[in-house]
C-alpha cells in the first residue's frame, strides 16, 4: 500500500465525523471495524450451520437472523437514516476483500460486468419471486440456510477469480440496491480537495479494492459502489465522511449519473412497494378476495390445478406492481422528451434520481410496524435457543392494534419528498417547462400517494382477518 503523501489534517470540518473522536472509534477504527465484521460473519456462519443441523420450523434462530436482523434493521432501517453501512459490515465484502487480493486478479468479462445481473438476477427473481409465489420456502430454516449458503459460495467464487470486488458490485442481490439507496441517508465519504491538488496518485483510489477514487466523489456528486469500507480513510487523512442533509445529493446535478441506479428505484418500488401494498396489504383486508390479482391468480390456480403450496395471486400481484411502475415511469419520461425535445436517457437520468426515496423510506412503515408484531420476539427468542441464554418474550404488539397505524405515515413522507425532489430536478432539464416536466413526471408518485391513501382507507373500513392467515 502506498504511503500517504499528507500527515496530517490540522483542523477538520465539523460536518466531518473523524474529527469527533467517539464517531471516528466507530465508523473510521480498524479494531472496531474488525470486530463488526467478524460479529456478523461469525452470525452468517452460526445461522447457516444451525439451520442445517435444526432444519425444523423449531428452529427461530436461522430465520430471525436472515429476515428478522439483516433484512430489515441492516438494510431499510440503516440505509434510509446512514447511508450503505450494512455493505461496511457485509461478512461477504469482508471476507471477498481477503480472498481478491490472493485470487488470480481476472478482469470481469463485459457480460459479468454488468449491474442488472445483482438487481434483477439476484435479487428480483432469486428473492423476491420466490417469497411472492412460493411463500413457505423462505420461512424454512433449511431453505434459508441453503439459500444464504449458496450465494455465501457463489461470492468466494467470483471474488477468488475476479478482481475490483466483482461479485459486490456485479452480482451480489443487495450491492448495487445498497449504492443507489444509500443516496437517502445521511453519510457521505469524500475527501479535502485542498489535501488532494497536489496528489497524483491518490492513495485513497490506490487502497480502494473496488477500484474507486473517492477524491473525485464530490465533484461528481456520486460515489457508486462505494461501500464505505474504509480503507482509503486508513491510507489517507484527507478522506473524510460527512454528515449531510437526508438526500442531499438528490437536489443537485449528478456529473456521472448511473442508470442502473435510476432503474433500482423503478423496479423495486413495483416489485416491493406496490406489490406488498397488493398483496401483504389490500388481500390482506375484509375485501381481500376481491383484489384483481386475487381474483386472477385463484382462476389460474384453479384452471392448472397448482397446489396451495404455489401462491399464484402473490406472482399476479408482482407482475401488476412492476408493470404498473414500469408503464407509469416510462410512459412520463418518454413523453417529457417527445414534449420538450430532449434525449429520453436524459430525461430519465435526471428525473429518475427523484423516486429513491419511495421505496427505501416507505418501507419504514412495514418494518417498525412488525418489530412490534413480529421482528423483536423473533430476534430474542431465536437468539435464546441458539446461545441457550434462558429467555421468552412476546411479541410487543399484536396484529390490528390501532396505535400501530402511526407507522403509516413513512409512506406519505416518501411520497411527498419525492415529489420536492422531483420540482427541484425538473428545473435542471428547461427552466422554462419545469411545471409541464414536474406535471407529467409525477405520474409514478402520485400513483404511489393514492395507493397508499387507498390502503389505510381499506384496511381501516374493512378490518382483516386475521386468523385466516
Amino acid at each position: 500500500m502506498a504511503v500517504s503523501k499528507v500527515h496530517f489534517i490540522a483542523k477538520r470540518d465539523k460536518k466531518d465525523i473523524f474529527g469527533i473522536p467517539l464517531l471516528a472509534f466507530f465508523f473510521k477504527n480498524k479494531y472496531m471495524l474488525l470486530a463488526y465484521r467478524l460479529t456478523t460473519l461469525f452470525l452468517l456462519i452460526y445461522a447457516i450451520a444451525y439451520g442445517f443441523l435444526n432444519p425444523t420450523k423449531d428452529n427461530l434462530f436461522t430465520t430471525a437472523v436472515f429476515w428478522g436482523l439483516f433484512w430489515p434493521f441492516f438494510m431499510v432501517v440503516s440505509l434510509s437514516t446512514l447511508g450503505n453501512v450494512f455493505c461496511m459490515v457485509c461478512p461477504h465484502g469482508f471476507v471477498g476483500k481477503y480472498l481478491t487480493k490472493t485470487g488470480l486478479k481476472l478482469r470481469p468479462p463485459k457480460w459479468l460486468a454488468n449491474p442488472y445481473i445483482g438487481i434483477i438476477g439476484s435479487n428480483i427473481l432469486a428473492y423476491w419471486f420466490v417469497l411472492y409465489t412460493f411463500p413457505s420456502l423462505l420461512r424454512s430454516p433449511f431453505i434459508t440456510a441453503l439459500f444464504f449458503l449458496s450465494f455465501t459460495l457463489l461470492a468466494i467464487f467470483v471474488f477468488f477469480l475476479f478482481r475490483g470486488m466483482a461479485y459486490c458490485k456485479y452480482v451480489c442481490p443487495i450491492g448495487s440496491v445498497n449504492t443507489a439507496f444509500s443516496r437517502v441517508g445521511t453519510l457521505w465519504l469524500t475527501t479535502y480537495q485542498e489535501e488532494c491538488k497536489t496528489c497524483k496518485k491518490p492513495d485513497c483510489a490506490l487502497a480502494c479494492p473496488y477500484e474507486l477514487n473517492p477524491s473525485k466523489f464530490g465533484e461528481r456528486n456520486s460515489s457508486a459502489n462505494c461501500t464505505l469500507c474504509m480503507e482509503c480513510a486508513h491510507a489517507c487523512p484527507a478522506v473524510k465522511l460527512e454528515v449531510r442533509p437526508f438526500g442531499s445529493s438528490l437536489y443537485k446535478p449528478i456529473k456521472t449519473p448511473k442508470e442502473w441506479e435510476v432503474w433500482v428505484y423503478i423496479l423495486l418500488v413495483g416489485v416491493i412497494t406496490f406489490t406488498m401494498r397488493f398483496h401483504h396489504g389490500l388481500s390482506r383486508s375484509g375485501i381481500g378476495e376481491h383484489m384483481p390479482w386475487v381474483v386472477i391468480g385463484n382462476a389460474v390456480q384453479k384452471s392448472f390445478g397448482l397446489p396451495k403450496w404455489i401462491d399464484m395471486s402473490g406472482f399476479i400481484a408482482m407482475l401488476m406492481g412492476l408493470t404498473i411502475a414500469l408503464l407509469l415511469s416510462i410512459g412520463s419520461f418518454k413523453l417529457i422528451a417527445w414534449l420538450i425535445k430532449e434525449d429520453y436517457k436524459k430525461v430519465l437520468l435526471t428525473l429518475g434520481y427523484a423516486f429513491a426515496p419511495l421505496m427505501i423510506v416507505g418501507s419504514l412503515s412495514h418494518v417498525l410496524e412488525f418489530f412490534f408484531i413480529e421482528y423483536y420476539h423473533h430476534i430474542v427468542n431465536g437468539f435464546s435457543q441458539a446461545f441457550g441464554l434462558g429467555l421468552h418474550v412476546e411479541p410487543l404488539a399484536k396484529r390490528g392494534e390501532s396505535w400501530l397505524m402511526v407507522f403509516r405515515v413513512f409512506p406519505f413522507i416518501a411520497g411527498f419528498w419525492s415529489l420536492h425532489i422531483l420540482w427541484k430536478r425538473a428545473s435542471m432539464l428547461k427552466p422554462e417547462r419545469r411545471l409541464t416536466v414536474f406535471a407529467l413526471a409525477s405520474w409514478l408518485p402520485l400513483f404511489y400517494l393514492l395507493l397508499s391513501a387507498l390502503t389505510v382507507w381499506v384496511m381501516l373500513t374493512f378490518p382483516p382477518h386475521y386468523h385466516k392467515h
